[in-house]
């Protein structure tokens, strides 16, 4: 790719990324005011005319709106559209469709309340997933491995001996399956070690709580 092309496109997309940031200054926008006119002027001396219609031109005002409106998320209209395709996905009747949104709405309503209070039944918030990843497979392990995550491949990572260490430390502190080695621990040193003060979050500790 041209150097020029990807100067345009990095740049317009740190223009979007900026505008689209949780906060926002204002002699920040007021600057990028006057940056976006130089960025479209790149693209249309690589792009042709007819990639440039009044959506690219957006941009130009997008500054405007930012400063009269806050940041984005007080004006983004994602929710409001998923919400409204669910809605439309309800409508059977088409010469009625307001009475079959409403309908519909009340049914599913009425359908999820009821199925939480079944453990016997067979419903959509208590079925296993359909790919195998989505089905919990640590049955019988530690607790604090059966998050429900979904899993897809096996990624390679490498960690080092301090953060082997601090994950280490993590599953100790928060698993109740650890709590009875740690307080066996403690018991016999109380005992036998009355004046030592044990640091279980140490390394040596660490191991020694991992060999038992």
């Amino acid at each position: 790719m041209d150097k020029k092309i990807y100067e345009a496109i990095a740049e317009l997309g740190n223009f979007f990324q900026q505008i689209c940031a949780k906060t926002l200054k204002v002699d920040v926008l007021n600057k990028m005011r006057g940056e976006i006119p130089i960025i479209l002027c790149k693209l249309e001396k690589k792009f042709p005319s007819s990639f440039f219609d009044v959506m690219v031109h957006l941009a130009i005002h997008l500054i405007d709106d930012a400063i009269l409106r806050g940041p984005v998320q007080y004006g983004w209209m994602y929710p409001v559209e998923r919400r409204l395709l669910t809605l439309k996905r309800f409508v059977r009747n088409m010469a009625r469709p307001e009475g079959s949104i409403a309908e519909a709405y009340v049914a599913n309503e009425c359908l999820n309340a009821c199925s939480r209070y079944f453990d016997d039944v067979d419903t959509r918030h208590n079925r296993e997933g359909r790919n195998r990843e989505r089905v919990v497979l640590g049955e019988g392990g530690l607790s604090i491995f059966q998050h429900g995550v979904t899993l897809l491949g096996a990624s390679r990572m490498t960690y080092n001996e301090n953060d082997y260490d601090k994950m280490l430390w993590y599953i100790l502190n928060n698993t109740p399956e650890v709590e009875p080695f740690i307080e066996y621990v403690f018991y016999w040193s109380n005992h036998f070690f009355p004046y030592a003060v044990i640091f279980y979050a140490s390394h040596d500790s660490l191991q020694y709580l991992q060999d038992m």
